[in-house]
């Protein structure tokens, strides 16, 4: 749902790929499982065929500074596993 937008569809899609407006199936939300976009482009092979999105969990990232506490190992904790989704873009119809 954080893509959910024509400014979302369009991060997802990449700069040579302009949203020109979301389908009315997917304005009314009724399941998650397609997202319908209206898209200009000059080339379809600008359109990428799939995306993946890294979902971090709630809060990370995020240090909470204590004040006069210096820790004694300066080294950058590795980051949290991620929620890992694939998204299968697919062109249903071209119009010249």
């Amino acid at each position: 749902m954080q893509f959910w937008s024509v400014d979302g569809a369009e991060e997802i899609l990449g700069r040579r790929v302009r949203v020109d407006r979301l389908d009315s199936r997917t304005l009314e939300r009724g399941h998650t499982k397609t997202f319908a976009c209206w898209v200009w482009t000059n080339n379809v092979e600008n359109i990428p065929t799939r995306h993946t999105l890294g979902v971090l969990p709630r809060g990370a990232g995020r240090v909470e500074e204590m004040e006069g506490f210096s820790p004694p190992d300066m080294r950058v904790a590795p980051p949290p596993a991620t929620a890992e989704y694939e998204m299968l873009i697919h062109v249903d119809r071209v119009e010249d």
